[in-house]
């Protein structure tokens, strides 16, 4: 068995591609920049008022917000890091109560997640692939769920 003494590691520089406009990029690359724009576009939610929608609903925290894209891009991240799948961005909107959703909706699946404004609440999931599968249940925001990463490969 080789020790560290006889391996000889390589010291050349590793060459990076710079992947200039969209059409250059491959499209199995980490979606950070969509990621970032809905993150930003979200951000509009802190704006709303208390009452915003006429039925009492409060006013949006940054802290809910942040715990809300914390879920997403872990989930994001592992997915990518874990099985090399680039997963679509979801709509990122105000829920109810002060919760946050991250809605995916594509042509043959839909995937809502909802992250409450109580930090140390379950946040509820629900999905449907339109055919033969529904789920729904409760999860620990705080954790990454595998079953979550697997919806969203298909």
């Amino acid at each position: 068995m080789p020790t560290s003494e006889m391996v000889e590691w390589a010291t050349e520089p590793v060459e990076s591609t710079d992947w200039t406009t969209e059409e250059d990029r491959p499209a199995t690359e980490f979606p950070g920049a969509d990621l970032d724009a809905e993150i930003r576009q979200a951000k509009k939610i802190l704006q709303l008022p208390d009452d915003w929608d006429g039925q009492g609903s409060p006013r949006y925290s940054a802290v809910v917000l942040d715990r809300a894209t914390a879920f997403l891009a872990t989930h994001l991240r592992e997915v990518w890091e874990r099985f090399g799948v680039s997963c679509s961005i979801p709509k990122i909107g105000p829920g109810p109560d002060g919760s946050i959703d991250l809605h995916w909706k594509r042509p043959s699946w839909e995937l809502l997640v909802n992250i409450p404004a109580d930090g140390d609440a379950m946040a509820a999931f629900y999905g449907d692939n339109y055919g033969t599968q529904k789920i729904k249940g409760s999860l620990d925001p705080r954790k990454f769920n595998l079953g979550i990463a697997t919806w969203l490969m298909n």
